[in-house]
């Protein structure tokens, strides 16, 4: 709304709005301040770009939500009536055509001084600036994708007339889209697209220029379009062997084969120059070539994009065999592109979360610590509330990996407080993994949760009926004892050594002599020699001769370091004693932990198998009897703790 002036005007009014009036002067110049109020687009900085193009480019905003998109202009200014009428069919085409490897145009309008066409955020792929991005590897995805747009131009009857690097555009988290429609067009003439790229097409310096040959008699119309296929195959296998991606790799077409893998090489003289196609569509031929078919990153990305299509039993299969497939995939393409497809996957009706749970922690823990607590652990503290028994034993036993990138909030407040029903689920596996995600959990909880929950539920371990969970239990006690208060770790130590002495099961008495020996420190001499070794030996007499062979060898330990403490205690003054116990028990302890420990959770009989996903259903309370036996016989004994 505009309106006169008042006759006596401020001058200091006229002053202050001079600036504005010198920006939109300015803007004038550029063209931006032509762009009607009505746009829903505000124009950004212009991009820097390594090359000369009639286009510039701009980061820009949508004004109702703030949104990042791009912003290509093209100035009239300085364009003679080809290049304006090129720019013109860009934009015409990016609005019309319409596919997933087509770059997505959201809006445009032309001005007096020029053209200005709005699309999801790209960065050129001869820019350089593609952020993560395996500079070693080949983008083979991304090649494949370019290739589909390609595809699907030439199903419809359409030349590109500038495919190459320089019309492949790259979105934030790394697809490769198809775009500078400049040139496009259908029944294109050979002669006229060459004549025109060279004017209508990105300038760079150095480059291959396409060839001559091309316009000859025989040449298919499209024939412009499989040399600048060849032209990317070179760019995005040479610049990865040579570690240099952008505009500053110049491919060598002469010598550019070398660069391929072995199975496109056969493939690569038939794109440089072509024959005539009778009938054959050279693309689409070549997006079936084996080297594509067997890559795991066109694998992994196709079936993903079509994951809706599949059958459950197609789905169960490839999740299934993902977390190997992923080894030979590029980490920025697991990190960019393979994650928020899992992500997104986990959440598709039907599609069991205990499926793609492998894949996606395999992926998250090579994130970095903030994209984690960003992208997964939301997951992972939400996954721990199912009831679905797969998912809670998949998550306990990868709880080692991930628990360093997870914070002590959300472990207090969200994640053990759901781990916790696990002690007392009526299925073995659950119960046994709860019991081995304690090593994890224990330094990261806080005090009172640790003498409060945890000391009581070792203990009452110690009467499950499963042999494994017991033994398991035994050791975990030993394991956790360092980050306990020293009376608290007294006290759960010698009520679990104490049952564990006394078990049934041959490797839990076992494991609870080895425990006792590298966790001595924790008891007084006068601790030791009444209440602990009483217990050792008993066991020189058992019926298992791997257990008699183990309590002999713990208790002549046991009887070396007792002898060594009485020897300062009548040596050293009261006051220096409990220093000395302290100071000697610590690398005693250290030295000890290493031995037992990973030998007992490697030789303790599992429960776990392979019944694990047919057996777990619904959870249950404790109460529900259909627990599995605790296995028959017990393990080879390790020669030494």
């Amino acid at each position: 709304v505009s309106h006169a002036a008042p006759a006596l005007a401020d001058a200091d009014a006229g002053e202050a709005a001079s600036p504005a009036a010198m920006f939109k002067s300015i803007l004038s110049k550029v063209g931006f301040g032509e762009l009607p109020s009505s746009f829903g687009f505000a124009v950004g900085e212009k991009v820097d770009l390594p090359f000369q193009w009639h286009w510039d480019l701009h980061t820009g905003q949508k004004k109702s939500d703030g949104s990042a998109v791009s912003v290509f202009v093209c100035g009239k200014k300085d364009l003679d009536s080809q290049q304006v009428a090129a720019a013109k069919n860009a934009v015409q085409m990016a609005k019309t055509l319409r596919h997933t490897r087509i770059v997505r145009a959201h809006d445009s309008i032309e001005v007096e001084s020029g053209f200005y066409l709005v699309t999801e955020p790209v960065t050129p792929l001869l820019s350089g600036q593609l952020g993560d991005h395996d500079e070693r590897e080949p983008a083979v995805w991304g090649l494949y994708e370019a290739l589909e747009g390609l595809a699907f131009l030439h199903q419809t009857g359409l030349t590109h007339g500038l495919f190459g690097p320089s019309a492949i555009l790259v979105t934030p988290r790394g697809d490769y889209k198809l775009g500078v429609f400049d040139l496009c067009r259908r029944d294109a003439d050979a002669s006229s697209l060459l004549m025109q790229r060279r004017r209508c097409g990105v300038g760079l310096m150095g480059w291959p220029e396409a060839p001559a040959y091309l316009q000859e008699a025989g040449m298919p119309s499209i024939g412009i379009d499989l040399w600048g296929t060849a032209l990317l195959a070179a760019y995005i296998f040479g610049s990865a062997k040579a570690g240099r991606p952008g505009a500053d790799f110049r491919p060598d077409m002469a010598r550019a084969v070398q660069d391929l893998p072995p199975e496109l090489r056969k493939r690569f003289p038939d794109l440089v120059k072509p024959g005539p196609l009778k009938g054959r569509s050279p693309i689409a031929e070549l997006m079936q070539d084996p080297y594509f078919q067997r890559n795991a990153s066109v694998s992994v990305m196709s079936f993903l994009g079509s994951l809706h299509i599949k059958s459950p039993e197609e789905r169960e299969g490839f999740f299934e065999g993902l977390p190997k497939l992923l080894e030979g995939t590029p980490h920025a393409l697991q990190t960019r592109q393979v994650l928020p497809e899992l992500l997104e996957a986990q959440r598709f009706p039907g599609q069991e979360a205990a499926q793609v749970l492998p894949a996606i922690l395999k992926i998250g823990i090579r994130l970095k610590d903030e994209e984690f607590r960003e992208k997964v652990a939301p997951l992972v503290a939400q996954l721990f509330s199912s009831p679905d028994r797969a998912i809670r034993f998949r998550l306990l036993t990868s709880l080692g990996e991930m628990i360093d990138l997870l914070d002590d909030r959300m472990i207090n407040d969200k994640i053990f407080p759901e781990c916790v029903n696990g002690f007392t689920d009526s299925s073995g596996p659950i119960r046994e993994a709860t019991v081995k995600s304690l090593i994890h959990f224990v330094p990261r909880l806080q005090a009172k949760t640790v003498e409060g929950r945890v000391v009581k539920l070792l203990v009452k371990l110690m009467q499950d009926p499963e042999a494994s969970i017991r033994t398991n239990a035994v050791i975990c006690s030993g394991r956790i004892s360092s980050s306990l208060p020293p009376a608290v770790a007294n006290q759960t130590l010698a009520s679990v050594l104490g049952a564990g002495f006394k078990d049934p099961f041959a490797p839990c008495r076992k494991a609870a002599l080895q425990t006792l020996l590298a966790t001595c420190a924790v008891f007084s001499t006068d601790e030791l020699a009444t209440r602990m070794m009483p217990g050792v030996c008993q066991r020189l007499v058992d019926p298992d001769a791997g257990v008699a062979d183990t309590a002999f060898s713990v208790l002549a330990s046991l009887r070396d370091h007792v002898l060594q403490q009485i020897e300062e205690r009548r040596t050293t003054a009261v006051g220096a004693e409990s220093s000395a116990a302290a100071t000697g028990g610590g690398s005693g302890e250290a030295q000890a932990v290493g031995g037992w420990g990973s030998w007992a959770f490697s030789t303790v009989g599992s429960v776990v198998g392979s019944k694990i996903r047919g057996s777990m259903g619904p959870a249950k309370s404790s109460s529900d009897n259909s627990i599995q036996s605790a296995p028959a016989s017990s393990p080879a004994a390790p020669s030494s703790a």
